[in-house]
């Protein structure tokens, strides 16, 4: 059975005309927040305002702002003459009932560029097969779902930007640790070691925070932990001019439960408007549980970000980029971050370089994916294992395409 587009046409006709209605619509509401937007010099006001929802348990999941007015643009700062630039990613193969064995895998890539300096990069994979029982299985026996290998991987992530920074403390330049992501980690009923690996990720912040500490005690530089986000949807500022634009009476949960007349916009039409290529937002704070987590773990840890765009010469591209409180706190280090992102966005066209190349090391490729499967059925039936495929498996194979079951078996 094939798609009937006569079917589908009259109905992209109309998806067309409602999108086209909604955008003049966001248009609009844009124009206003943007208004706004600029009115809001008062950072005594601001914080006021923030502290009533909390005071009143309101649920504001907004921005606050730190010592920067937020309807600037802040501009783009020299780099530091050297620097040390690591970046990691990872990738992974989940478990598969239908295999002839039952196993996920983890592969973490660090790439570290030298900024500055005539060195070659460094480039670094840690490959994890995981197939024990209590690894693939929760506490009832059923078998783990793929967000708890991709919470595993998030943790093993950071995990190796940790060791592999810290192996490299005693560099006398600032150094910069990159991940892909959000750095507020959290997890889901799906992951049954939830709570074991969200200790662990705070435990690596610790880590990293000690290597700032040895850093700058050694020879005076930083070390900074970035979390990168690319096209963001976020709209903790949207949220927040939400929150402003309430009389003191209105400031209640049902109030904050959506952005009222400004639903549905995102700050990425603010920032278009504010920033131009390489400047970046005032610095701020995802008003949240998990931040607040992370606070009370200690003020060095909570998580700060700013808007950047990372286009050129006209272009507009919007990055949101993360990090703790220990660079964020210091304007010096928030240079050095803005900087070096920016450089690093500049050598591969709008994504920072070392992340580009960590997520070419890291992702584990489909005729690599079926060597290792090869390896296993090979290593099972050396040691007397009976190998079996899934009959629900194979009839996928087949009717895909993608080979015949006497290509398989020959």
């Amino acid at each position: 059975m094939t798609l009937e587009f006569e079917k589908v046409v009259p109905q992209v006709e109309r998806m067309g005309r409602a999108l086209a209605a909604q955008n003049l619509d966001d248009t609009q509401r844009t124009l206003a927040a943007w208004e706004f937007f600029l009115t809001l010099g008062d950072l005594d006001a601001i914080w006021t305002r923030i502290k009533l929802a909390r005071e009143r348990d309101a649920g504001f999941r907004g921005a606050a702002p730190l010592y920067e007015a937020i309807n600037q643009a802040y501009p783009l700062p020299s780099a530091p003459a050297r620097a040390t630039i690591l970046a990691a990613d990872g990738s992974q193969i989940y478990p598969n009932a239908h295999g002839s064995a039952l196993f996920y895998l983890t592969n973490i890539g660090v790439f570290v560029f030298h900024h500055g300096v005539d060195e070659l990069p460094e480039q670094i994979t840690e490959p994890r097969l995981h197939y024990s029982p209590t690894e693939l299985h929760d506490s009832e026996g059923h078998l783990i779902a793929n967000e708890a290998v991709n919470a595993r991987r998030n943790v093993g992530e950071i995990e190796v930007l940790a060791r592999e920074s810290w192996r490299r403390h005693e560099i006398p330049a600032p150094l910069l640790a990159v991940r892909d992501g959000p750095l507020l980690f959290w997890v889901g009923k799906d992951v049954p070691d939830g709570k074991e690996l969200q200790d662990r990720y705070l435990g690596v912040m610790v880590w990293l925070l000690d290597t700032h500490a040895a850093m700058v005690r050694e020879h005076g530089h930083a070390a900074s932990l970035v979390g990168y986000v690319d096209r963001p949807t976020s709209a903790f500022v949207v949220s927040l001019l939400h929150l402003l634009s309430l009389e003191a009476s209105e400031v209640r949960r049902t109030a904050l439960d959506t952005n009222g007349v400004l639903e549905g916009l995102v700050d990425q039409f603010l920032m278009f408007k504010l920033l131009k290529p390489g400047e970046r937002s005032a610095l701020l704070v995802q008003q949240s549980p998990q931040n607040k987590r992370y606070h009370d773990k200690g003020e060095s840890y909570e998580i700060a970000f700013f808007y950047l765009n990372v286009g050129s010469s006209g272009d507009y591209h919007l990055a949101r980029v993360e990090m703790p409180m220990w660079v964020a706190r210091v304007p010096e280090r928030v240079d050095e971050v803005h900087a070096l992102i920016y450089h690093q966005c500049q050598v591969m066209w709008r994504y920072p370089y070392a992340l580009t190349r960590a997520d070419e090391l890291a992702v584990v490729r489909s005729h690599e994916r079926s060597q290792l499967n090869e390896l296993i059925e090979i290593e099972l039936r050396r040691n007397q294992q009976q190998v079996e495929h899934s009959e629900k498996l194979e009839s996928k194979v087949v009717r895909h395409g993608r080979t015949t079951y006497s290509q398989k078996h020959k």
